[in-house]
């Protein structure tokens, strides 16, 4: 007897343990990130998966992130405040997070903010001269491929206020922001833009002390050895005027 109310309370929590399950686990993914170029993005993006629409997991100035399962999908982007809509082919897994250029005319353009935010050496490119390094612009790479979906790069955020409010030793920050992919050819014309876009971009670049001279990474790599030891004297000498005694 005792065995047989044993095996009936087993059956009976198994039947419970179904019971008060959620059922299979639900779809593991990755996120599309969309930066809109209007002023209400949770109203102005639209975006569907297979046909159907799904809501923002996330909502960041102008930023949004949208989940989506794992798997190949396809994907349509509105933006109402443009009146432009566009299709993608997406293959994603689980915990990776893809871009997506809501615009065809606007490339995603990623800035090198641990400078101008966080106080940390600028940033420089190696020369074929021995331990000599040039300060260039903060242009860290530019996305033309606006068809594609693009990959969020490390450590990079989409809106200034996503920013970690430090850094620990060794990482870094940038930030993605859409320009017109007519300027995304030259890294100083992109820089010129970005700054006059985004004010606070200037304010930050004027005040860790970012010249005109500061030149780009493929100007440097053009440069001869006499024109490159040269700069690096005038930013080394630019650096001591503005570190105080």
């Amino acid at each position: 007897m005792a065995l047989g109310l044993l095996a009936a309370a087993l059956v009976l929590w198994g039947l419970f343990a179904l019971s008060d399950s959620d059922g299979p686990p639900a779809p593991k993914g990755g996120l599309l990130h969309v930066v809109a170029t209007g002023p209400r993005p949770d109203r102005d993006i639209v975006l569907r998966v297979d046909d159907q629409p799904v809501a923002p997991v996330l909502h960041a100035d102008h930023h949004l992130a949208f989940p989506v399962p794992s798997g190949r999908h396809a994907v349509f982007l509105k933006d109402s405040s443009v009146d432009s809509s566009r299709d993608f082919e997406v293959d994603i897994r689980e915990g990776e997070a893809l871009v997506l250029s809501v615009h065809p005319d606007l490339c995603p353009v990623q800035i090198d903010m641990s400078a101008l935010t966080y106080g940390q050496p600028a940033r420089s490119t190696r020369t074929p001269l021995d331990g000599v390094y040039i300060r260039t612009l903060p242009v860290v790479d530019v996305f033309t491929q606006t068809e594609s979906p693009m990959w969020l790069p490390r450590g990079a955020v989409l809106s200034f206020n996503e920013l970690p409010d430090s850094l620990s030793p060794g990482s870094s920050a940038s930030i993605l922001i859409p320009l017109p992919c007519s300027m995304a050819q030259d890294d100083r014309a992109l820089w010129a833009e970005a700054r006059k876009r985004f004010p606070g971009l200037d304010d930050a670049a004027r005040r860790v002390g970012y010249t005109e001279a500061d030149p780009t990474r493929r100007e440097v790599a053009a440069m001869d050895e006499e024109r490159v030891f040269e700069l690096f004297k005038q930013q080394g000498a630019a650096l001591a005027r503005e570190t105080p005694p």
